[in-house]
């Protein structure tokens, strides 16, 4: 068994298909704006919102892994940092040891 670290497994799981990602980005407009939220708060945070629920999934909580993003947004709406939120997840999860065979 082999201990990864978060940027490795959320590396090792990016999917950065341009076609998916166009999908996804015309979604989270569409999205953005029926929710009445700028879609541009998403141009700085989306990379590493996806690494995140990458290492989660992979890692820790596959269902947690939306459910901890959903906790960045209210967290950020609070006046937290966005990206620092990131982090600290990240390693909380990289601390309760992802593995992989």
């Amino acid at each position: 068994m082999t201990t990864l670290r978060s940027e490795e497994v959320a590396m090792s799981h990016h999917d950065d298909n341009p076609e998916k990602m166009a999908r996804m980005r015309d979604w989270l407009e569409i999205a953005a704006r029926e929710v009445d939220v700028d879609p541009s708060v998403l141009t700085d945070v989306e990379q590493p919102l996806l690494d995140m629920v990458s290492v989660i999934s992979h890692g820790p909580s596959r269902p947690g892994a939306p459910l901890t993003a959903f906790l960045v947004g209210i967290a950020t709406a609070q006046g937290g940092d966005t990206l620092q939120l990131v982090k600290k997840l990240m390693q909380a999860a990289e601390q309760r040891g992802q593995t992989r065979d």
